[in-house]
């Protein structure tokens, strides 16, 4: 018999929860318009809005606790309530995954490093949350955390995590987007990996279940979705393969004294890892990985040795320390997402200078990894050092305000699929949500960075050879 201790909270996948009542309107302002024409044209439309109305009059009636309980990301959207949404970037991780062979080599100690994790392969999607499986682990008569060094609560299916993302995205963006899939609307990238891909597919799943009108197979519930992956050599995203001198700059923080003196308590801690793994574990970025091979190996259901999960709380510290030296300083941001950032706000000056004219797309997605969540973050300036979680979202927002017309930008954070929504201050806006765009635009100014001068700045790997490097 199953231990109730082991139960979680059951998730409804299913719906497409719509969740288009009050906050609707103060998201998007004009695009709620939109929704209500979206609705009406529904055989389903008119019952919705009655619905919506009802929802409505109880939240503005009920003062009693435990009626209607608006919570932080509602008052949180009121500080946008004034604008319009003209265009959202969004960047997400990719979804629960099985461990690559760079990882797998960092524990020579391990007996499961020759398994082929069937059938999803190597650095893949999982398909099914293992550790809520009763045919893996039928009486769950064990503690997760105490086994896994990780919270059950936390464990998910990677296809499952890509296509939360998408409901995610619908919810926030319904009404800003068409429930139909018109390909002016939306631009989608993904890296070169399969994780990221099929996290982009799930994801597309969710945010746009085929409507009547391009419903091609009546059984089936979805709709073909195009994205458009770059060769690894010209994509910017995965810099910390292809940019030596990013990689240079930061080993290069390691020798800083400050970084030297934060480092200095986990001596220690580099020596038993080496031991353990019988591998040279000698750098934060080595624990980073070593991390990142264990949450992998939890992902499908490999029980971490007792020395791991012992280290685990240092082990999660060096990660964290690991992001904070990555985007240290703005040369390293600059190298890090200058490109990106830099084609953001050239499109939206764009989009500024041609008024009212809709932009096309009005959304662009990135399916990519961790580390560009957080270099995206850091050189929008409301990057917390911390390690991204599978599916954590990060959107950046131009907005309009309806009463000046002054347009800014929001960041929008969610840190896992399910979590609270979060909008982030920017870091020289005066603490406000909305940040005025030629405020934004200063800020931005050392972390831009051209394609041309990143290929010049970048230098080829022969250029480099582990001390020096061209500039």
């Amino acid at each position: 018999m199953q231990n109730n201790n082991c139960q979680r909270p059951i998730r409804t996948y299913g719906s497409r929860g719509r969740d288009v009542a009050a906050r609707t309107a103060g998201r998007h302002g004009a695009g709620a318009r939109a929704l209500v024409v979206d609705l009406i044209s529904d055989r389903s439309g008119i019952i919705m809005i009655a619905a919506l109305i009802l929802l409505v009059s109880a939240v503005s009636a009920s003062n009693e606790p435990g009626e209607i309980v608006v919570n932080h990301v509602e008052r949180a959207d009121d500080a946008v309530a004034d604008t319009d949404l003209l265009m959202a970037f969004v960047i997400f991780r990719h979804g629960d995954r099985t461990p690559d062979d760079e990882e797998l080599d960092l524990n020579q100690g391990q007996e499961q490093k020759t398994k082929n994790y069937f059938p999803y392969g190597l650095k893949a999607l999982t398909n099914v949350p293992w550790a809520l499986d009763s045919a893996f682990h039928p009486t769950c008569s064990f503690n997760f955390a105490t086994n896994y060094g990780f919270n059950l609560d936390e464990a998910e299916a990677g296809k499952m995590r890509g296509y939360r993302v998408g409901e995610f995205l619908r919810q926030r963006y319904d009404g800003f987007l068409s429930r139909l899939y018109l390909p002016g609307e939306i631009s989608v990238r993904c890296t070169g990996y399969d994780r990221t891909k099929m996290t982009a597919l799930t994801a597309l799943a969710a945010l746009y279940a085929p409507p009547p009108a391009q419903k091609w197979n009546p059984t089936l519930d979805w709709q073909p979705v195009p994205y458009d992956v770059l060769p690894n050599t010209e994509d910017n995203l995965l810099y910390w393969y292809f940019c030596p001198r990013y990689l240079w700059l930061r080993n290069r923080m390691y020798e800083r004294p400050e970084v030297q003196q934060k480092l200095k308590p986990y001596d220690n801690l580099y020596k038993k890892l080496s031991e353990y793994t019988k591998t040279n574990i000698s750098t934060p970025e080595d624990v980073f990985y070593l991390d990142n091979l264990f949450q992998a190996e939890a992902n499908v259901g490999i029980r971490l040795p007792k020395w791991a999960i012992e280290m685990m709380p240092q082990i999660k510290e060096m990660t964290k320390i690991e992001f904070e030296l990555e985007f240290y300083t703005d040369e390293l941001i600059r190298l890090a997402s200058g490109v990106l950032i830099s084609s953001i706000l050239d499109e939206i000056e764009e989009v500024i200078k041609r008024g009212d004219k809709e932009p096309s797309p009005k959304m662009r997605l990135y399916s990519a990894h961790e580390n560009n969540v957080a270099a995206l973050m850091a050189a929008v300036r409301v990057f917390r050092p911390h390690q991204p979680k599978y599916g954590a979202t990060f959107s950046m927002e131009l907005r309009r305000q309806i009463s000046t017309g002054a347009h800014g930008i929001v960041a929008v954070y969610v840190s896992q699929p399910g979590a609270k929504e979060t909008l982030l201050p920017i870091n020289g806006c005066g603490g406000e949500v909305f940040c005025d765009y030629a405020t934004f635009l200063n800020l931005t100014q050392n972390v831009r960075l051209s394609r041309s001068e990143y290929d010049n700045q970048c230098p080829d790997l022969e250029s480099c050879d582990g001390t020096t490097c061209r500039n």
